[in-house]
């Protein structure tokens, strides 16, 4: 039985979508258990109004919530009994298996880091997105853990990502790429270029060069990886390029194929191309992942979407519970050693 601790009080809609998820989470699924951290009055009453069974839950009081605006630093100092440290600090204590947050990604990360550590041989954490592609995605890490990288960083990405893709997505040997201005070796910062000399120098990698952004989605690589400065710009465009065509897409097909404007007879061949397009727009909904690991860190950290809706808290609920089966940590540490 997998433990999860979700931060109830994290997210731009909180508690009240991340009650809702939970509730569905746990209707949803009956192998684990389910703890939200948080203000107890305030969870309960959510848990109330939605007609949630309190008794599908553990209910752990934190009266300080870390906001969106806090700095690492405040959150950790000035906010000592908030719902991310507390949830951290049980999963240092062996109290839960898995925590999950749509809060602060910075006081998350940084919580995570001073009281879980890192794993052995790991020099720094990072968040590993699954960004959607054909059959299986492509891993892009970091996405903003670590603005400042050393060429060992990137190459402990590189190992950690392909422990994800390969336990959790069933890619064999996944091929690993840097993210750089051009195909070309000589290409790119100093950073890149000894990062590339490094990533050459592990063999046991399956290293195939440089990754142009273009490339992220067309399949040369099964793993991406980049600096946190980088990884975050490139998943905010990507976010907002995918709404953007969503949103485009979507108006052409209420034109083509709306009924109404055909003189209001039922279009059967419209309702077709409706369900494909709303199961196409599935695959690139953040909501289907429900959140990002931070791989690294000593524990099961899942970081979620700050508008992630019940559905999405319902998934991260599902992927944190993926990991824990996996057993990615473990097999990290095996091959960062």
């Amino acid at each position: 039985m997998v433990r999860i601790a979700i931060d109830a009080m994290g997210g731009d809609h909180a508690p009240a979508n991340v009650v809702e998820g939970a509730i569905r989470a746990a209707d949803r699924f009956d192998d684990h258990e389910l703890i939200l951290v948080g203000r107890e009055e305030r969870i309960r009453e959510e848990i109330a109004r939605q007609g949630g069974d309190p008794r599908h839950f553990e209910i752990v009081h934190a009266q300080d919530v870390v906001a969106m605006h806090d700095t690492p630093v405040d959150a950790l100092r000035k906010k000592p009994d908030s719902s991310i440290r507390r949830m951290v600090s049980m999963m240092k204590a062996g109290e839960c298996d898995a925590v999950f947050s749509a809060g602060n990604t910075g006081a998350m990360v940084a919580a995570s880091q001073m009281l879980l550590g890192l794993l052995p041989g790991v020099r720094r954490a990072g968040i590993a997105v699954p960004l959607p592609r054909g059959e299986r995605p492509v891993v892009l890490m970091d996405v903003g853990a670590n603005v400042q990288c050393k060429p060992q960083h990137l190459v402990h990405y590189g190992v950690m990502a392909r422990e994800l893709a390969s336990r959790l997505y069933g890619v064999e040997q996944p091929r690993i790429g840097l993210l750089n201005v051009g195909e070309e070796e000589q290409k790119g910062n100093q950073l890149a270029k000894e990062t590339t000399d490094l990533f050459r120098a592990t063999p046991s990698l399956n290293y195939v060069g440089n990754v142009e952004g273009g490339d992220i989605f067309g399949g040369k690589a099964d793993v991406v990886v980049c600096d946190g400065f980088v990884g975050n710009i490139v998943l905010k465009v990507s976010e907002g390029l995918c709404e953007f065509l969503m949103q485009v897409i979507s108006g052409a097909f209420r034109e083509m194929f709306d009924g109404s404007a055909a003189g209001g007879e039922s279009n059967g061949f419209g309702e077709m191309a409706r369900g494909k397009f709303k199961g196409l727009m599935s695959r690139f909904d953040y909501a289907e992942y429900g959140g990002a690991p931070l791989l690294g860190v000593d524990g099961i950290v899942i970081i979620g979407h700050g508008r992630s809706d019940a559905r999405a808290i319902a998934n991260a609920v599902r992927w944190a519970r993926r990991i824990a089966d996996a057993r990615v940590n473990d097999h990290i540490v095996e091959s960062i050693q």
